[in-house]
């Protein structure tokens, strides 16, 4: 292979996940827990891995640090860290997600490292995978997720071929005519930034992360609610962020809501879907006090015409933003600061079996960025595997409260089931 096949420079949005890593205490970089349904040999995980490993190349992609920042996709798999670890009875999955999420990743030699957590027959349990957010985005993760169930289960597939390195999003979508000139984080109106509990630094805040899995059967019913009112279900996963959000102390009357989406299918050429790398742009969402007392399912009709109406521009990112104006809005959003920059953000990365095309032996799924950028009062992320829909709520202190995310996350499931409820 060529020097040239696995170098690039990095787009705005890698580059500022790499600078906000380095600058926020490890913020941003992404952590992926999911339990076996069966569990397997440490052997059988390990050489899975390393398959996986030699077929993205964002897997054995660092950070190349200069003028600009550059992708070198050329670590090998003996220079990731992978951890075995025992899963007694007493593991506490907030507790791990919290300790993971502080080890930041040295994004200069790896983009990712793994942990197995294993029974007292040392078998492995559960898997967590700690991504550089920047090279691997959170659907990106359910295809490495889904590549190490299909290993496990025939390891023929072991002969796959390497793919190629892509360009970055924002080139391959302005090779769609869709380049524009979005700012590096979405722009929200002033009214939306809501006061933080206690303002920190980055080197100062603490991320936290809850897994609540909502049964397949509740799921099914607001599928069915959702197709009986012309809606697509991620509106109505919006919905119950703002209906949520209702109960956060010191919120304005304006809620906005951020909502990542996966442009694969925009970019030119399309990015197939077993790619691992950063293929994502948000879109805005904005209800102001006019509809305070608006019904569940009008607040999600509104939401489902926004996310129509914003989602053109939403893709219109520049390619070519000067490394010091990354760098600057990376210390800008590491400094300390009274309010948060941005909504809530809530992304739907999918649906597990559906994306894998069949039913894939992994379960209570966790998604979630670490939140020591301190954008975001909550995140809601949200995985659909065969056992349920698995949502983790995101949050950093001393930013935002345990209590309050707690009783945010409460407040999110029951509007789901309010909404599951056929009208």
């Amino acid at each position: 292979m060529e020097d040239k096949d696995i170098k690039r420079p990095m787009g705005p949005q890698e580059a500022l996940i790499a600078e906000l890593i380095s600058q926020c205490n490890g913020g941003i970089q992404l952590v992926t827990i999911a339990r076996f349904e069966t569990p397997q040999h440490a052997t059988d995980v390990i050489d899975a891995l390393r398959h996986i490993h030699a077929r993205h190349p964002m897997m054995r992609a660092r950070i190349l640090a200069g003028d600009t920042l550059c992708w070198a996709c050329d670590v090998p798999f003996d220079r990731i860290d992978l951890r075995r670890e025992g899963m007694g009875e007493g593991f506490d999955l907030e507790t791990f997600y919290a300790s993971e999420a502080a080890r930041a990743l040295d994004i200069a030699s790896a983009s990712w490292r793994a942990v197995l957590l294993a029974d007292q027959a040392g078998d492995v349990v559960s898997i967590a995978l700690i991504f550089n957010h920047g090279a691997v985005d959170g659907r990106s993760s359910l295809v490495v997720l889904n590549d190490l169930d299909r290993l496990l289960n025939d390891p023929g597939l072991s002969t796959l071929p390497s793919l190629p390195l892509l360009p970055s999003v924002e080139r391959l979508l302005a090779a769609a005519g869709l380049s524009g000139d979005r700012t590096l984080l979405p722009d929200v109106r002033p009214e939306t930034m809501w006061p933080v509990t206690r303002p920190a630094p980055g080197a100062d805040r603490r991320r936290h992360g809850f897994l609540r899995i909502v049964p397949t059967p509740t799921i099914d019913a607001l599928h069915a609610r959702c197709r009986s009112e012309g809606l697509h279900l991620a509106s109505a996963f919006a919905a119950a962020a703002y209906q949520a959000a209702k109960g956060l102390p010191n919120r304005t009357n304006y809620t906005a809501i951020i909502a990542p989406t996966d442009v694969r299918a925009e970019c030119v050429p399309p990015v197939p879907g077993d790619t691992v790398g950063e293929f994502v742009s948000a879109i805005n969402l904005l209800l102001g006090p006019d509809f305070d007392g608006a019904s569940l399912i009008d607040v999600a009709r509104e939401l489902q015409r926004q996310f129509i109406q914003n989602r053109p521009p939403s893709l219109l990112l520049e390619p070519d933003i000067p490394h010091a104006t990354i760098r600057a809005q990376a210390e800008q959003t590491a400094a300390a600061s009274d309010v948060f920059a941005s909504g809530i953000c809530v992304t739907d990365i999918g649906d597990l079996d559906a994306l894998s095309g069949r039913k894939v032996g992994l379960r209570d799924v966790m998604v979630m960025p670490s939140q020591t950028h301190g954008i975001h009062p909550i995140m809601i992320a949200i995985v659909t595997t065969s056992a349920g829909t698995c949502l983790t709520f995101g949050y950093s202190t001393p930013m935002q409260t345990h209590g309050v995310a707690r009783t945010y996350g409460d407040r999110y499931i029951a509007a789901l089931k309010t909404l599951a409820i056929p009208g």
